[in-house]
């Protein structure tokens, strides 16, 4: 079935004539008569009938046009949506860890471009596997993946084999986030042991290699059961941290404005002393973009603000 004779028939119904329907698709009114008398005898029916008034749609022809019109509209869709983009529209897609630092610039980022300028931007927060790979596949331009530093060989001959560059952004050893009610909140460093029998929170699809506490240190491990609830929202964290007595999570830096907002405190640990890294990745051979730059910028001014903290 010729998809330009659906497109035909789809107008002479909006016209409810043939003359008007020709002269909108810049056709000859012959030719777009035999059009539809073709496409009637390959499907069987009349799809229109004459009156004075011009053509009107038979009940089966009405039926079919339904059918046509759905078609339509589907590829138009899908023309908008896979066709080679000409308009001025900000674009940009990220993959980043699960942290709110990066959120956080994240968002002046945003609020410090044109508000009448149109934007197709996506933030993707996501595990460094899945940010290397939609780096790599094309589905995001930057990512950002967080790695511990005894994986670095690793990481870099695995970003290699994606054909990745990557610098390194900061690195920071972990903390513990907890509510200001929290028991261990008092403490000024919290020894591990003393979470024994508390609630971790943890990233359920955090699936980079990395080492457990009592794997870093002889006598690292817990007497008491393992207690943990798994998320995928950054939201549900806080949420889970602020409501649920005793919960807690092994964290980068957080703002402070973020934690006085949330009620939550930082609490160093003394076991804590395995270095990760949070690195910026790109493809190779990717241009940078003027607005992919400025995300850098705050990205990088965010981490400077990180380190001054610490």
């Amino acid at each position: 079935m010729n998809l330009s004779y659906l497109r035909y028939v789809s107008e002479v119904e909006k016209t409810g004539s043939i003359t008007r329907a020709a002269q909108n698709l810049y056709m000859g009114q012959p030719n777009l008569s035999r059009a539809i008398k073709d496409l009637e005898q390959e499907i069987g029916i009349t799809i229109f009938k004459r009156t004075a008034r011009g053509v009107e749609t038979t009940r089966k022809g009405a039926e079919f046009l339904s059918y046509a019109n759905t078609i339509l509209s589907q590829i138009d869709e899908l023309e908008s949506l896979y066709s080679p983009k000409t308009d001025r529209a900000l674009r940009l897609n990220l993959s980043v860890p699960r942290a709110t630092y990066i959120s956080v610039a994240f968002t002046e980022f945003i609020t410090g471009l044109d508000p009448k300028e149109q934007m197709d931007i996506r933030f993707k927060e996501t595990n460094s596997m899945a940010a290397a790979n939609d780096v790599s596949g094309g589905e995001s331009d930057l990512g950002v993946i967080r790695i511990q530093n005894l994986y670095e060989p690793y990481f870099v001959s695995y970003l290699k084999d994606l054909k990745l560059q990557y610098e390194s952004l900061w690195e920071f050893t972990m903390t513990l986030l907890m509510s200001k009610e929290h028991p261990l909140a008092a403490l000024g460093d919290v020894p591990y042991h003393k979470l024994g029998g508390y609630t971790e929170i943890v990233h359920g699809d955090y699936q980079v290699p990395s080492l457990s506490f009592s794997e870093i240190a002889h006598g690292a491990g817990l007497d008491c059961a393992e207690r943990r609830i798994y998320v995928y929202e950054r939201g549900s964290q806080f949420d889970l941290l602020q409501r649920v007595p005793g919960t807690f999570m092994w964290v980068s830096h957080i703002p402070e404005d973020v934690l006085e907002k949330n009620g939550l405190v930082l609490r160093p640990c003394s076991l804590s002393k395995l270095v990760n890294k949070d690195l910026l990745i790109w493809r190779k051979g990717h241009v940078f973009t003027p607005l992919e730059n400025q995300f850098i910028k705050k990205l990088r001014q965010a981490c400077e603000i990180q380190k001054s903290l610490i």
